[in-house]
């Protein structure tokens, strides 16, 4: 029997997906499985909407709902409750409901892609920041990074800055998907509902806005883009042009490859959450053989395969067993902090499908610009009002509840 894996993302991921695949053929002479991969997860879903047939589909939880409406995907919870698929502590509850759809689950989550900080701790001096008496970041003992709030960070880029020439803090894309990580850690709420949304939600959390407008409006913790001259921020952050930058998983093999450079990762400034999505795992609805597609879907989520996709160094694992193992956390290499990626994903906001959120962007575009250039952060309630009503013009709307039928009196 033949059974086709439909999936996405960089080679090393993919080139391990075959490898699971081929070893999979091994145990279970019987069955052949196809790995079908896509550049990326957006073509992955153009496919499967336009009728491409697969057993098992690595899918974006953004899609899961549509998905299911269609009839694209099948229920998984029955068929891997069968196969003993431990449902408990592994897992996150927040993760569990993101793939149910009508109270079953729709997909298995796989892996996730929370928005840490990237920080060079080798041009922020802790110790002298403490003894000048400056909101300092907590250090542990082996002096690796804890945390921090906004004080402590805007306090932390602005005291590497005055130390070095052309330093800058971090760099934010002036757009709302760039700042939303940001916002989140500062405590906004970025939608009135994570599923499904029906509008943005900054007007009620314009305080955490202006908490981070604040912060980014001290001298140097922000860069402009001019003053990256010409790189891109993750160069700059590579050549020690600035102290933090944020970003996923993805950029830590290259950091690693970077000789010379002390770095580490933390929490968004605020440490009440990030951004981020999830990718699952989902039968097809035409799977040619359910049984079999579960067997395998089962196999794909064991520790022993999961900790193959994390070797990869590009795939943080839902399953958290994995995720605070020495395997991920990889406790004698950068980043010492590794178990944040885990630890993030509590508090991750996830965000819409990838349509919705670039019109998002794009409607939103001039208040977001205006909020990080106002004189006053008490001005940005105003803009944080704004987004909210553009983003209606993005997303699908309650349908108003129709008037009474007007009854007629009777004629006497």
């Amino acid at each position: 029997m033949k059974l086709v894996f439909g999936v996405s993302g960089h080679k090393a991921l993919v080139d391990t997906y075959k490898q699971l695949a081929a070893e999979y053929t091994q145990q279970v002479p019987n069955v052949t499985v196809e790995v079908k991969s896509w550049p990326t997860a957006d073509q992955l879903t153009a496919a499967i909407t336009g009728g491409e047939k697969v057993d098992v589909v690595l899918t974006p939880r953004a899609d899961v709902v549509k998905f299911a409406e269609d009839k694209n995907i099948q229920p998984v919870d029955t068929l891997l409750e069968a196969r003993n698929v431990d449902f408990g502590d592994k897992y996150s509850r927040e993760a569990m409901e993101d793939f149910s759809v009508d109270r079953r689950l729709e997909c298995m989550p796989y892996s996730v892609s929370p928005q840490v900080v990237y920080v060079n701790t080798g041009l922020i001096d802790f110790e002298a920041m403490k003894e000048e008496g400056l909101p300092t970041p907590s250090v542990r003992a082996d002096g690796s990074l804890r945390n921090w709030n906004l004080e402590q960070f805007g306090a932390a880029m602005t005291h590497a800055t005055e130390q070095r020439k052309g330093l800058r803090g971090t760099y934010v894309e002036p757009n709302l998907t760039a700042l939303m990580p940001w916002l989140a850690g500062a405590g906004a709420t970025l939608f009135d509902d994570p599923l499904e949304p029906t509008t943005t939600a900054l007007g009620e959390s314009s305080s955490a806005y202006e908490d981070l407008v604040e912060v980014f409006s001290q001298p140097n913790v922000l860069a402009t883009s001019k003053e990256l001259h010409g790189r891109t921020p993750f160069q700059a952050f590579k050549q020690g042009r600035l102290v933090a930058l944020a970003g996923d998983r993805s950029l830590v093999s290259e950091l690693r490859a970077t000789d010379g450079m002390q770095w580490d990762v933390m929490p968004m400034p605020g440490g009440n959450g990030t951004t981020g999505d999830y990718a699952g795992l989902c039968m097809g609805a035409e799977a040619t053989d359910a049984d079999t597609a579960a067997d395998f879907l089962t196999y794909l989520i064991s520790t022993e395969s999961v900790v193959k996709m994390v070797r990869t160094g590009h795939f943080v694992p839902v399953n958290s067993e994995v995720g605070y193992a020495p395997v991920f956390t990889q406790p004698q290499r950068n980043p010492r902090n590794a178990r944040i990626f885990t630890d993030t994903v509590r508090d991750m906001q996830v965000l819409p499908e990838v349509t919705q959120l670039a019109q998002l962007q794009k409607v939103a575009a001039a208040p977001v610009r205006g909020s990080l250039t106002v004189s006053e952060p008490d001005q940005v309630e105003d803009y944080a009002t704004q987004i909210d009503e553009l983003s209606k013009t993005v997303f699908p709307q309650p349908t108003p509840t129709g008037s009474p039928t007007p009854t007629t009196s009777p004629s006497s």
